[in-house]
């Protein structure tokens, strides 16, 4: 008489469902990992050139994290490549400042921000100061307003996209920082894109 075949016990159920969903899991992760470092690469690589092109006017910003991190120079500042050492998939804030000598520009930037919620999901803000206020208990503080570039979640989130809104946006800065007026760059921003937050510095 052939034997039976013993049922399952719980927990032998219950580790086939947990592997199923490891496995689930860390798919989707090496997939939005991966999807990470290529928007991150080109993202990088972009604000590097407008670097380059800014500087060639005395144009002078910064950009985080330091280019020497993730680039190797055969001739600074044009010729380049990305380093191999660099993890760009770690790189959750990506910044574009600039550090002009006139006080109302300085802090003005351009960022990218991943965000870790139910899903993770990226933002390209612009930020910057609307001035000083005083407080009587803690002095002096400046205020920053960020205004919502692009915001989309990780796996959905399209390179070309992102590149379209930093094409609009650089050249407007450009032409703000030629013509040395700033508002041009502040009216391009509040006309044409939603306000978020508020903080002070």
């Amino acid at each position: 008489m052939p034997a039976t075949e013993q049922p399952k016990d719980w927990f032998s159920k219950l580790d086939e469902q947990l592997a199923k969903k490891e496995k689930e899991v860390m798919r989707e992760s090496s997939l939005t990992t991966g999807k990470k470092a290529e928007l991150n690469k080109k993202i990088l690589t972009d604000l590097w050139q407008t670097w380059v092109r800014f500087n060639k006017q005395n144009i002078h910003f910064t950009i985080d994290p330091p280019p020497n991190k993730w680039l190797e120079f055969t001739s600074y500042p044009e010729k380049f490549q990305l380093s191999n050492d660099f993890f760009f998939e770690n790189v959750s804030v990506i910044s574009f400042k600039d550090t002009a000598g006139e006080m109302e520009r300085v802090g003005d930037a351009l960022k990218i921000i991943y965000k870790k919620d139910d899903n993770e999901s990226i933002s390209v803000l612009f930020e910057f100061s609307e001035g000083e206020k005083y407080d009587r208990y803690t002095g002096w503080h400046r205020y920053f307003t960020q205004y919502i570039l692009y915001e989309a979640p990780l796996k959905a989130a399209k390179i070309e996209e992102i590149e379209d809104v930093l094409l609009n946006v650089i050249s407007k800065w450009y032409e703000s920082q030629l013509r040395r007026n700033r508002e041009l760059i502040i009216d391009e921003i509040k006309g044409n894109y939603k306000k978020g937050e508020t903080f002070i510095e």
